[in-house]
């Protein structure tokens, strides 16, 4: 790499794994308000395939119609400040970060504004600390939303996913004392070494029938509907979807988010509507429980950059326990 360039995963339309390229870019200057990052490394998340898919096709309204207005992957980064924009006070160059940008995080540099952005936890490398942003923020600006009581029940569906395996950690964190974890028996023992009480494995086992009443229901796949799942919720309790598997080319995950805001009126349960923001005041509190030995991230498998589309088709193969990471030489 020269002076002026950098390499990044770049699409240029929309489509699979084979559509992106390691291509030779301009290296970016932070503008006003503005930091540049050398990234150490960059974790994947559904919502990224989301976009380079533009699946479901409610994408293209805002990532660009006819093509991907934003072309370089990644949103969840760990790094170190390499430059500042003018009007920056918040943070310097050195400091190591982490932090939810949105896009380019599959990059060897990329520019971020500070209010996405935390001092990395003191504990975790960089390709440790890269696996936190989206997933935890996620889980942690949901459960308060959804309001879990002191001594509460939570029951979370899809524990063995990016945001899954946050939220039973950030749930006790937030004062549960009983989490029950739905998720494959294959990851039934990393799940429970999480801190979940009980494990459903759902390959063996009905959440339907757990025979438990619970605060607040953690819902990431949308497999089963707020009907069915009602019984298990208290009359005072939230019903919080914040991820679908399925759903169809127009909605996506949204399809069983749309059915439970249709359905929460007729079985008198509370349903919690979030869009998660990447707050850096979020994330500094995230750091500090992970440095506290609270939360900690779960890695499924770490490549290195040349090897991204290898690492797509992990994530899209749904069955990633934790996350994928990618680390950035």
């Amino acid at each position: 790499m020269s002076a002026t360039t950098m390499k990044a995963v770049r699409y240029d339309r929309y489509g699979g794994p084979e559509i992106m390229s390691l291509a030779d870019l301009p290296l970016p200057e932070p503008g006003e308000g503005q930091v540049r990052l050398r990234n150490r490394a960059a974790s994947l998340n559904p919502y990224d395939w989301h976009l380079y898919r533009a699946d479901p096709a409610l994408v293209r309204t805002f990532a660009g119609w006819r093509s991907p207005g934003e072309k370089v992957l990644g949103a969840d980064v760990a790094g170190v400040v390499d430059a500042v924009g003018p009007g920056v006070t918040e943070l310097s160059v050195g400091d190591a970060v982490y932090g939810e940008i949105g896009f380019g995080a599959c990059a060897e540099y990329t520019l971020a504004r500070p209010r996405n952005l935390a001092l990395k936890p003191h504990t975790l490398s960089f390709t440790e600390a890269a696996a936190v942003p989206m997933g935890a923020l996620t889980s942690l600006q949901g459960l308060e939303a959804a309001g879990v009581p002191q001594g509460g029940r939570v029951l979370v569906i899809g524990a063995s996913g990016g945001v899954g395996h946050m939220g039973l950690q950030l749930a006790r964190v937030l004062g549960a004392s009983r989490v029950v974890a739905v998720c494959s028996g294959r990851n039934a023992g990393w799940v429970s070494e999480l801190g979940a009480d009980r494990v459903i494995d759902y390959t063996r086992e009905s959440v339907e029938d757990c025979g438990e009443q619970f605060d607040v229901i953690l819902d990431l796949v949308s497999t089963s509907t707020l009907r069915t799942l009602a019984p298990l919720l208290d009359p005072d309790g939230a019903y919080l979807p914040l991820g679908g598997l399925g759903g169809g080319r127009l909605l996506g995950p949204l399809g069983g988010m749309l059915r439970a805001q249709v359905t929460a009126p007729f079985v008198r349960r509370r349903l919690v509507r979030l869009t998660a923001k990447a707050l850096g005041s979020d994330l500094a509190r995230i750091a500090a429980w992970i440095d506290e030995g609270k939360v900690r991230p779960h890695l499924d498998s770490v490549f290195p950059l040349e090897a991204h589309r290898d690492a797509l088709e992990l994530l899209e193969s749904t069955h990633a326990a934790g996350k994928v990471v990618i680390e950035i030489a």
